[in-house]
């Protein structure tokens, strides 16, 4: 004979189990039975547990399913994305996204990106955007793409009311090759176009060269690797359009230190040599003209070591003019020194002359 359940308040507490005839009874206190009397012998404890652990199962079904739709829930709110498809209908400005009303204002993502396609590779990049209520805006753009074929540049524009997050496309690329994503990330996130972008204009508030990493074109890493401060076309690896403070600059390269200058087979140009290429090209020979570093640029390194050769050869020259001073000095110290000899000889004379013309006048 089953038993019958007589109550059940909640995980841990007591449970209260009899038999329908009065046979037995029993008690369940913290999922197990604490105690069991029976008066015909019949136990009834392995169906007392197995009716709790049903129960059990079930009120652990309910939670986890509400664990489960909270976290869904949760999930879709903090982390929900829109993503349409749309075509360029052309090249040039457009705009992919907007923030309507009370001027724009608002801070967020859009992700412009590349499907595939006929003569479309996978290409992306993030925009990260900021407009306040009043002129001031700025944009960033991030990729994690390799190269740049689709788009060059991306700007914030506003009519004094919506902003709008702007692409400038140099292909037509169609809606079944290009998305736009955007988030709930951020505040007042923009709204997506959808089909033909609709032409770019407006004030434009801030813009930013595709790249690796652009922040308005204040500072750039483009996607072969240079770095701009100040400019949005670095032609180097690290370009700098503006003052640089450094504690310590050291430049390493493989142009030879000329101490080749000091050695015995170097022909030192004369200085007359020198004097004409001067007067002909109005700049030292080897060293770059104004006009050529106005138009190229200087080499730093370069220059120091061309410098560092002029110097040196500045320093043979000087020892050369030392040589041949000392020399003149030495002239001159002979030429003294007869001198002085000389004049001893004519005081001499001048003795000997006095000397016999005295005798000559005691003689008369």
């Amino acid at each position: 004979m089953k038993p019958k359940l007589n109550s059940f308040l909640a995980t841990g507490v007591l449970l209260s189990i009899s038999s329908p005839d009065g046979s037995g009874s029993g008690a369940l206190n913290n999922n197990r039975l604490i105690f069991c009397e029976f008066t015909h012998g019949q136990s009834i404890r392995k169906q007392a547990q197995q009716i709790f652990n049903t129960e059990n199962r079930q009120i652990m079904k309910y939670i986890l399913l509400l664990v489960v739709l909270a976290t869904s829930f949760w999930m879709q709110k903090g982390y929900a994305q829109t993503t349409v498809n749309a075509a360029t209908g052309g090249t040039g400005w457009k705009r992919v996204a907007t923030v309507q009303g009370i001027a724009g204002r608002g801070f967020g993502r859009v992700t412009v990106y590349i499907r595939g396609g006929d003569n479309f590779a996978p290409n992306m990049i993030h925009i990260d955007w900021f407009k306040d209520w009043s002129s001031v805006g700025g944009v960033s753009v991030s990729s994690n793409s390799k190269n740049s074929p689709n788009w060059t540049e991306v700007r914030l524009t506003d009519d004094g009311t919506n902003s709008y997050i702007e692409v400038n496309f140099i292909r037509d690329i169609p809606s079944s090759s290009l998305s736009l994503m955007t988030d709930t990330y951020g505040w007042r996130p923009a709204e997506l176009y959808s089909g033909t972008l609709p032409d770019g204009g407006g004030t434009v508030r801030a813009r930013a060269a595709v790249g690796r990493l652009s922040i308005e074109n204040r500072f750039i890493v483009t996607y072969n690797g240079n770095v701009g401060i100040g400019t949005d076309d670095p032609q180097a690896k690290l370009a700098v359009d503006g003052t640089v403070l450094a504690k310590e600059v050291k430049v390493k390269n493989d142009i030879t230190v000329p101490d080749y200058v000091f050695e015995e087979n170097y022909k030192l140009p004369t200085l007359e040599e020198i004097e004409a290429y001067v007067k002909e090209h109005k700049h030292l020979p080897e060293i770059p003209s104004a006009a050529d570093i106005e138009k190229e640029g200087l080499n730093l390194a370069e220059m120091n070591l061309l410098l560092l050769k002029k110097v040196e050869e500045l320093t043979l020259y000087m020892i050369e003019k030392d040589k041949v001073q000392q020399c003149h000095e030495n002239l001159i110290s002979q030429q003294n020194t007869r001198l002085q000899e000389q004049g001893r000889l004519i005081e001499q004379l001048e003795k000997s002359i006095s000397v016999l013309l005295k005798s000559s006048d005691k003689n008369n």
